[in-house]
């Protein structure tokens, strides 16, 4: 199996039976990292119980959360960039937002094992030890 597809699983999992479904797809010592040039709020998530927590965080904030999967970037054999547009729609203001950002995938026996958020290319491939080009 292509490391690719426990991600485009993920996301096609989360669009369908929500946080449970994707976090099937996740390892039970997973890693999720949203940086400060992501978020508002960074923070590390671990776990399933991380994983959770995560997802909560967006209750009360943004309704109709929706994460697409726009491009997938093999790096090295289990190793991906993903390019993935957030988006939903404010909770109290109702206003439409949407950020685009890149996501390392780390897969490991068609599990994921570390989601790490960055803004730009280079910041990616860096997390991953490659250089630009």
């Amino acid at each position: 199996m292509s490391a690719s597809e426990p991600v485009r699983r993920l996301f096609e999992r989360y669009a369908s039976d929500g946080v449970d479904g994707a976090l099937d797809l996740s390892s039970d010592d997973a890693v999720l990292v949203v940086g400060p040039e992501t978020s508002a709020e960074p923070d590390r998530y671990e776990g399933t119980e991380g994983g959770r927590r995560y997802f909560a965080a967006f209750d009360g904030a943004l309704d109709e959360v929706r994460f697409d999967l726009r491009e997938i970037r093999h790096e090295t054999e289990r190793e991906l960039i993903g390019v993935v547009t957030l988006s939903g729609v404010g909770a109290a203001t109702r206003i439409q937002v949407e950020q685009d950002v890149l996501m390392t995938f780390a897969v490991e026996d068609g599990l994921i094992t570390r989601v790490v958020s960055h803004l730009t290319l280079e910041s990616a491939r860096a997390e991953l030890g490659l250089t630009q080009g």
